[in-house]
């Protein structure tokens, strides 16, 4: 099968791989789309993440599948099923040569029936990736394209909401690539005014004031931040501030926005695991989750109640042949989120 490999240099291609061989508790799914998670993609590309990475490896994680075979003990699973996150090889395991980078950007990946694993080997330890496999509903009206946005909206909304964002809450988000406009857009469905976003591409800022719901926008490269931010909120600040940056730098400086109470969640991956604590006080940090198994049913909901309209989460469609120009398209930033379909319909 085909799968877009790293070798943590810069490069990204598309090589042959083995087939996923499952076992008696898992399922064989076939691809159908998987979309970029922009920064951490970028980041296991030119080994950037502050975890050892083994290479080359299989690149992706907001991918959707459907069930096509069924190993001997699977009970709660069935043929024909529609999952997200099928991978092609699990964390901690290798699929011939290669590693995993959560092996969503394949032709074919697994699926584990956990509860059936638990239920006749309760001292079994599923791999802590099965946790994100969660089932689409039958018949949903959502398209392998549509159904990949779902992964980064759940980590969004539930960190906004756990962060403590909520009704009349003010907020600034820093960056507006594909992470920020989910959260800009679950900031203004909790009722969170104003919701101001600062980034330094002025199409990046429309976007998410005409499409996404941002009340006000900055570009930091040409406005002073911290004089607008006062403007807007009548001298008050905001009370929280979100980076989606990983500049821990920038965050720091963007401190000075915040309300005499206003908290900071750090929802970025930093060079440094430590940097944000050394760089932000204490007493100014706020411990926020991403929750994207329990956000499931909530982002269901929201699609069916049309809360959100999943097309205005990624940029571009491309068959998984084209792996290379659209992560060339991320990094000179003419996209902010590309779906790869594996079947190579546009």
């Amino acid at each position: 099968m085909k799968a877009a490999i790293t070798d943590g240099k810069g490069n990204v291609w598309l090589a042959e791989a083995p087939m996923p061989d499952p076992n008696e508790y898992q399922c064989l799914c076939r691809i159908t789309a998987c979309a970029t998670c922009t920064g951490t993609d970028q980041k296991h590309i030119h080994n950037q993440l502050p975890w050892r990475q083994n290479y080359p490896g299989v690149l992706g994680h907001e991918s959707v599948g459907v069930v096509i075979k069924t190993g001997t003990k699977v009970r709660y699973i069935k043929e024909g099923e529609v999952y997200l996150r099928p991978t092609a090889v699990y964390p901690g395991e290798k699929l011939g040569d290669y590693f995993s980078m959560w092996g969503g950007f394949a032709e074919y990946g697994l699926l584990t029936d956990v509860r059936a694993l638990k239920e006749d080997r309760p001292d079994a330890t599923p791999n802590g990736y099965c946790r994100f496999q969660q089932k689409l509903p039958p018949n949903a009206p959502i398209s392998p394209a549509d159904a990949t946005a779902l992964i980064t909206l759940k980590e969004t909304a539930s960190y906004v909401a756990s962060a403590g964002v909520k009704l009349c809450s003010s907020l600034a988000l820093l960056g507006a690539g594909s992470v920020a406009i989910c959260m800009c857009r679950f900031a203004k469905i909790f009722g969170a005014y104003p919701v101001i976003m600062a980034a330094r591409r002025d199409e990046q800022l429309a976007y998410a004031r005409e499409r996404i719901g941002a009340d006000f926008t900055v570009n930091v490269t040409s406005e002073n931040l911290a004089a607008r931010v006062k403007e807007i909120t009548a001298g008050n600040g905001v009370d929280f501030l979100i980076d989606t940056t990983g500049d821990a730098e920038f965050l720091r400086d963007a401190l000075v926005v915040l309300s005499p109470t206003g908290k900071v969640a750090a929802y970025a991956t930093y060079k440094n695991s430590e940097i944000v604590k050394k760089l932000i006080p204490a007493e100014r940090l706020v411990g926020a989750a991403t929750g994207e198994d329990i956000a499931h049913q909530y982002m269901l909901d929201a699609v069916r109640m049309g809360l959100v309209k999943l097309s205005d989460f990624y940029s571009h469609r491309l068959p998984l042949s084209k792996i290379k120009e659209g992560f060339d398209m991320l990094q000179k930033k003419t996209a902010f989120k590309v779906v790869f379909e594996m079947e190579g319909k546009q």
